[in-house]
């Protein structure tokens, strides 16, 4: 069985969209035909270590395409391999065909260790307003994030690991720096200038954020460019983390020494010695905090207590027109509770002010969400295998792509 996991509009004139599965085949669906290629566009199931090793939190977990595809014909994908380590890669598309990836392309971008590789391995691609290639990384596992550093690697600047990574893969900043040591090569891609690490002895270039747990999906707001992460949590708080596009130089969303919008120790009896002394009230997030920590404007109490939130799936602000009554909503989920939760307010300048409420039910097993070049949103069904979308009642006529035309918007 397939579990998708990615649904990519490259953008490139046709009608063809990427099917990303959990299993590590990248499938095509033609929508001038309705149906699956035959033949799929890159087979990386080797890769990720045949079908034992891409359940749970493994396997093939990202897709993402150049902006440029059309004509560079270059797409990224994050995995997680066999030893346990997270990759980030580039591919190409084949020049004869371009329906086929070609394998012989593949460029190892990044190398990441992990300490426990079966969980909190993110992880998710984008490319931001920015044109730079972002990528979300997991605290490398085990409870109250037991990587490396005083503070395991959500808040250490020496790992990739519990991050948001930033990389130019596509010569957006000419000046760019060489990566440093966290790198697997120093020709793949450049490290940003204005990332805030760089020049800094002892860290990371890459990073570009830090203090995340399991950022399993983000996505930026194609209009105004502000960030949104849902990152998962440990006992108590899912998050939807939101980052006003320019607003912190160098973003800390809190981990391991926050949870929501409680210290750690409150939140799941992390024993914590290195973490800045906070003077606010548990329980009550600010906006800003004094240690300069990023509270999340939208929280769910996990499975352990009362919403039954387990594993927050970030989604997009819709910004199509086929559904003008969600126009600027955010949209995200959770792959257990199975419902879809939109915002009822949502000013990015006042955070505090944010409020959401749940949209529909009975949509268990959804991996996240997906956008078209129009705008238009999608639901990855993974545990169910199948890919919705967000209408009016009359299906995607625009798009002609659906695997389902079940999911209707109004509820």
């Amino acid at each position: 069985m397939n579990t998708p996991i990615a649904f990519v509009d490259p953008n490139d004139g046709s009608t063809r969209r990427l099917v990303a599965t959990q299993q590590g085949a990248i499938l095509v669906w033609d929508g001038a035909q309705r149906s699956m290629l035959p033949a799929p566009f890159l087979d990386l199931r080797d890769d990720v270590g045949g079908p034992v090793l891409s359940t749970g939190e493994q396997g093939l977990l990202a897709l993402a395409v150049d902006p440029d595809y059309s004509s560079t014909g270059r797409l990224y994908v994050l995995y997680t391999r066999s030893d346990g380590y997270v990759v980030v890669a580039r591919y190409e598309r084949d020049v004869s065909n371009p329906a086929l990836g070609n394998p012989a392309s593949a460029t190892p971008l990044l190398v990441i260790a992990h300490g426990a590789p079966f969980n909190h391995n993110g992880g998710w691609l984008a490319f931001g307003p920015d044109g730079f290639l972002y990528i979300s990384t997991g605290d490398g596992g085990g409870s109250c994030d037991s990587g490396a550093g005083a503070n395991g690697d959500g808040q250490s600047k020496q790992t990739l690991a519990g991050k948001m990574l930033r990389i130019d893969v596509r010569n957006v900043d000419p000046l760019g720096t060489a990566p440093d040591d966290c790198s697997v090569s120093a020709s793949t891609y450049t490290v940003p200038t204005s990332n805030p690490l760089v020049g800094q002895a002892n860290t990371c270039d890459e990073v570009w954020a830090t203090g995340l747990r399991n950022p399993f999906r983000f996505s930026f707001d194609r209009d105004s460019g502000d960030l949104f992460v849902g990152d998962v949590g440990q006992n108590k708080w899912e998050e939807i983390n939101i980052l006003k596009a320019g607003s912190v130089a160098q973003p800390n969303f809190g981990w391991v020494c926050r949870e929501g919008c409680d210290s750690a120790s409150m939140a799941s009896g992390c024993a914590i010695d290195g973490c800045p002394l906070d003077s606010g009230t548990d329980g009550i997030c600010e906006f800003p905090r004094a240690t300069g920590f990023l509270d999340p404007p939208i929280c769910h109490r996990n499975f352990n207590h009362t919403d039954g939130f387990r594993s927050i799936m970030g989604g997009y602000r819709y910004r199509g027109t086929r559904v003008p009554g969600i126009a600027g909503d955010y949209f995200y989920s959770d792959a257990y509770c199975g419902q879809i939760w939109k915002t009822d307010t949502l000013d990015t300048a006042n955070p505090a002010a944010i409020a959401s409420s749940c949209w529909a039910s009975g949509y268990g097993g959804n991996y996240g969400f997906a956008e078209d070049h129009l705008g238009e949103l999608y639901l990855v069904m993974g545990g169910a295998s199948r890919i919705d979308c967000i209408h009016n009642g009359r299906g995607c006529t625009w798009a002609n792509t659906l695997f389902s035309d079940s999911f209707e918007a109004g509820n």
